[in-house]
């Protein structure tokens, strides 16, 4: 089973950064640099601020990273998504880096005191190989000392949020139809997605999505992790310091090479 299916996140690059307008980046960045801060064990007087940013999408995070200052460099699958990522970082006229790559094969040639994998993008890898595989691609880019960062759906979400139901939403341009079908034996989740996109007027676009993502559970991070290597692996809940709780949705991990 692939990664993603072939044409997930292809369309969905029309209208994703309209429906993610409410996700607040600013934060996501601030959270980020405040674990970046707190956990790294590299000199960060003397490490070149430099960012690896695995499944960038269309950029905004790793945007307002370069607004801080950070030389970035961005991965991603969608051709789609990495076309509206390279046009906002093109405003800056900083220095950054774009790759069209599977993260499970990543190679950009350079180690990074940060990696990050944001907005549960690892939970679309679909099985515990795969992911041992991505953490060794993530592993061999980091500096000793450095850190990679990540968010994970947690179990309660897609067993309790997720499941088996449907959410629909609408936007100014464009809306969405979104159908998940979790079957816990395999810890597989399936989302079918019907998007509309405004063309003209009234006239809205229809298309429709196949996305896949696993359930991971903590254990499972915490053994992969220490197969490939990391001297210590940490959970929280979102966007704080404390270990995460069962009724969390989120959980991000910090691994410290």
């Amino acid at each position: 089973m692939p990664l993603v299916d072939k044409n997930a996140y292809h369309d969905f690059a029309l209208v994703y950064d309209e429906m993610m307008r409410g996700i607040d980046y600013p934060s996501w960045v601030d959270y980020v640099l405040s674990l970046y801060q707190s956990y790294a064990s590299v000199e960060q007087s003397d490490t070149p601020l430099s960012l690896l940013d695995l499944a960038c999408g269309t950029g905004s995070f790793i945007t307002l990273m370069q607004a801080k200052g950070w030389v970035v460099t961005g991965v991603d699958q969608s051709s789609s998504m990495l076309a509206i990522a390279e046009k906002k970082l093109r405003e800056s006229q900083a220095a950054f880096r774009l790759f069209e790559q599977d993260m499970r094969e990543l190679f950009v040639g350079e180690k990074f005191p940060l990696i990050t994998c944001l907005c549960d993008s690892l939970n679309y890898i679909l099985s515990p190989l795969h992911l041992q595989k991505t953490l060794e691609r993530v592993y061999d880019h980091l500096i000793p000392g450095g850190i990679f960062i990540a968010d994970l759906n947690s179990p309660f979400k897609y067993h309790e949020i997720l499941g088996d139901n449907t959410y629909s939403s609408a936007f100014e341009n464009s809306a969405y139809i979104w159908s998940n079908y979790f079957a816990p034996e395999s810890k597989l989740c399936r989302m079918e997605i019907d998007f509309f996109h405004r063309q003209q007027g009234e006239l809205f676009r229809h298309f429709k999505e196949v996305h896949w993502q696993r359930l991971y559970e903590v254990r499972e991070i915490e053994d992969l992790a220490t197969k490939v290597g990391f001297r210590e692996v940490r959970n929280f809940g979102a966007f704080t310091l404390n270990p995460y709780t069962p009724q969390d949705e989120r959980i991000f991990y910090l691994f410290t090479r």
